[in-house]
């Protein structure tokens, strides 16, 4: 059991570690162009677990936020429906976040959510600017 708590901390270190470039444009990061000799297979794997390390901390991110935020409310209050509509929209842009800078696949799920009808308006209003890409 404390083998699988350590590597399960280890993984969150990592994803919370890589995903600074996403929250600091300024992050020096790696690019062809920097070195011509890297070879690509490891690019290409730094950046499959960089991509992999944000969507991870922007779920989680997500997750804890839509949980701390509404604790303790009654669903049928006012202030959970704003409270809740608040969430709906740092999500959404945190998710939009994520999709721009993971780019391919993750645009076109975000133009996904963003036709779908039954999310959030929220949601569909922010990824909506995906739908240009």
């Amino acid at each position: 059991m404390k083998m699988r708590k350590g590597k399960f901390t280890l993984c969150l270190i990592t994803a919370t570690g890589l995903t600074f470039e996403l929250f600091n444009p300024n992050f020096p990061s790696l690019s062809r162009d920097s070195s011509p000799n890297f070879p690509e297979k490891i690019y290409t794997a730094f950046h499959g677990v960089l991509r992999s390390s944000r969507a991870i901390s922007t779920i989680t991110l997500t997750s804890l936020d839509y949980k701390f935020s509404l604790h303790g409310l009654p669903e049928e209050s006012d202030e959970y429906r704003l409270k809740l509509s608040e969430v709906h929209l740092r999500s959404a842009k945190r998710i939009l976040r994520l999709c721009e800078a993971n780019k391919g696949f993750y645009v076109k799920a975000g133009q996904f959510v963003a036709a779908l009808r039954q999310v959030p308006k929220e949601y569909t209003l922010t990824l909506s600017s995906l739908q240009d890409q």
